[in-house]
């Protein structure tokens, strides 16, 4: 066994008791989300609880970061605005992502972007750069890999997005100019992420990224 192959799985066997149960929380709010989005008659109630669910993951996820300094909060800010601003340049000229626009599901809008994209995006580039950090990559290495997650994250989102009206595409096909706009702006966030040291091996934070997974696969297959 390898020196990162034995990290990984120290990782694992070390989990404290309150990080089980927040990832036991974290594997329970999915599977109901997954059972209640399938069913019809409840998936109203479901989409609604959407925005309360992002939420609540990212609190979970950072409750979990060690060393809550300003610098991280710096950062994190930086990542959300980061994020949040060329969603807004993305839906207003279609230069970045393509031709889209969000519907309802997300909640409270601004300038034709839910506020909470913002937390999205610190949940995606966080929980990359988490599973990133387990394979003890160089910098580069490390950085490519988390966007190589963030993308693939990306590809499981966009179906399910488009069946609950998280958003839309101009005639219904997400272009491959998504994924490129994706790469590009997770790879310039990771960076901040990663040259700032701010990224951790966050067990709760892996969860959250394999959850995520978990979630988006089984609602295209059901």
């Amino acid at each position: 066994m390898t020196t990162t192959q034995k990290s990984r799985s120290n990782l694992f066997l070390t989990i404290s008791l309150n990080e089980k149960t927040a990832i036991f929380l974290l594997l329970a709010m999915h599977i109901a989300g997954i059972l209640g989005l399938v069913w019809e008659v409840t998936r109203p109630i479901f989409l609604s609880l959407v925005p309360f669910n992002l939420l609540a993951n990212a609190a979970l996820m950072l409750y979990f970061h060690k060393n809550l300094t300003k610098q991280f909060g710096l950062v994190c800010l930086i990542v959300m605005l980061g994020g949040f601003g060329v969603e807004l340049l993305g839906v207003q000229t279609h230069a970045i992502f393509g031709a889209y626009w969000y519907e309802t599901t997300l909640g409270i809008k601004f300038w034709g972007v839910p506020l909470l994209i913002a937390v999205n995006w610190l949940i995606v580039i966080y929980t990359s750069q988490a599973v990133a950090s387990l394979f003890g990559l160089q910098i580069w290495g490390h950085i490519l890999l988390a966007t190589l997650l963030t993308v693939g994250l990306d590809v499981l989102i966009e179906p399910v997005a488009i069946r609950f009206d998280f958003w839309d595409w101009a005639g219904g096909k997400v272009p491959l100019q998504n994924y490129v706009g994706w790469a590009g702006t997770s790879f310039v966030l990771h960076c901040i992420f990663a040259f700032t040291r701010s990224f951790q091996k966050n067990k709760v934070a892996i969860s959250l990224y394999a959850c995520e997974v978990l979630f988006f696969v089984m609602l295209q297959i059901l």
